[in-house]
C-alpha cells in the first residue's frame, strides 16, 4: 500500500513481473534463485538476465535499508567559500578513523538517485579551549525525489584538506581539529 503511493514506484513494481516467462518448473526455480539453468541453453539464458533487472531494481527501491554510497565510496571534502544546504536531511552519526570522516545520515527519497558532498570555507577558526575548529556543511542533493520512503546512507569524506591547512596555517605536521557539521555536536581529527 505504501508503495502504491509513492511516484512512479508502483508502476516500476508492475513492469517487473509482467514480462516473466516460466518455460519449465525447473527453468523458474533457477530464475528465481539467480542461477543460469543447467538443461537448457537457448531461450533460458537469455531470459534470466532479462528477469534479474526487475528483481534487483524491486529490492533497490526498498526504503529503509538502501545505502545511496557504497562502503568503497571516499569522497572529496569540497573547499567553497560559500557553503550551504540544500535538501533536507538528518544526521544520526558522526565517525572520524584516521583521515575519513564517516556519517550516518537519513532522508526523504526511493525514487532517484541521491548525492552527498561535504562542503568548508577552508578556514580552521580558534575554538573555545584553544582547538581549531573546521565548520562544515554537508549538501544533500536528492535531485527532485519527493518519494516518502526513509533512506539511510554511510557517505564517507576524505579528510586530508583539514590537516593540510592546518599545517600551512599553523606550520605542523600533526595535530588536532574539532569538525563542526551543522546542529551536531563536535568530533576531534586527530592526526
Amino acid at each position: 500500500m505504501l508503495c502504491g503511493l509513492l511516484v512512479g514506484c508502483a508502476s516500476r513494481q508492475d513492469t517487473g513481473p509482467a514480462p516473466m516467462e516460466a518455460p519449465s518448473a525447473s527453468a523458474g526455480d533457477a530464475q528465481v534463485s539467480g542461477e543460469a539453468p543447467s538443461s537448457d541453453a537457448q531461450a533460458p539464458v537469455e531470459a534470466p538476465p532479462a528477469e534479474a533487472k526487475p528483481v534487483e531494481s524491486a529490492s533497490e527501491e526498498a526504503p529503509p535499508t538502501k545505502d545511496d554510497t557504497s562502503p568503497g565510496a571516499l569522497l572529496p571534502l569540497v573547499v567553497t567559500k560559500s557553503p550551504e544546504q540544500k535538501d533536507s536531511i538528518g544526521i544520526y552519526s558522526m565517525r572520524v578513523e584516521g583521515p575519513v570522516l564517516t556519517l550516518g545520515v537519513s532522508h526523504g527519497g526511493g525514487c532517484a538517485e541521491h548525492t552527498y558532498s561535504l562542503e568548508w570555507d577552508g578556514m580552521l577558526q580558534q575554538g573555545v579551549d584553544g582547538t581549531p575548529v573546521a565548520n562544515l556543511v554537508l549538501v544533500h542533493d536528492a535531485h527532485g525525489d519527493r518519494c516518502k520512503a526513509m533512506l539511510r546512507a554511510r557517505p564517507r569524506f576524505d579528510l586530508s584538506s583539514v590537516s593540510k591547512r592546518f599545517g600551512a596555517q599553523f606550520g605542523k605536521a600533526s595535530g588536532a581539529v574539532n569538525l563542526v557539521i551543522q546542529d551536531q555536536a563536535p568530533v576531534r581529527y586527530v592526526f
